[in-house]
């Protein structure tokens, strides 16, 4: 192997190293933050994922309100909308939309750790096998 071979493949050995390594760093402390939040500082979770902060406008939609003024269909229409609200309001507030982001981002950062470490691992014994290889000679 040329000399500018060897630099090439050294590089790429330690850049995929280096960036697998990022990615578990990432990963691992994605886990951590969001165990943290959950066990440690529950509170800290609540001011965040917008959309369990956000609700659709409805505004006095009381069955009272609009029994008198609104035609058959009307009236259809305005009980499906709360119906379709309240499952709304179920799904998407309270401990059910943390949990569910919480989830999510616990399957993103096992994700990103399971890619990443055989990566890690395989490039680390490749540099590890060549330096020993080195020192050898």
């Amino acid at each position: 192997m040329s000399d500018k071979v060897k630099m090439i493949r050294t590089v790429y050995l330690y850049l995929a190293v280096l960036i697998s390594l990022i990615f578990v760093g990432v990963g691992t402390g994605t886990l951590i933050n969001t165990a943290l939040k959950f066990y440690v500082f529950p509170k800290a979770e609540k001011g965040g994922y917008s959309q369990c902060n956000q609700q659709p406008p409805v505004y006095g939609l009381e069955k009272s309100n609009y029994a008198a003024v609104s035609t058959a269909d009307q009236k259809v229409q305005l009980e499906n909308l709360l119906r379709d609200y309240e499952e709304w309001k179920k799904n998407n507030t309270g401990e059910e939309c943390y949990s569910a982001q919480r989830q999510s981002n616990s399957v993103d950062a096992i994700t990103m750790i399971l890619i990443a470490l055989p990566i890690l691992l395989v490039h680390s014994l490749i540099i590890k096998k060549e330096k020993n290889k080195k020192e050898d000679e």
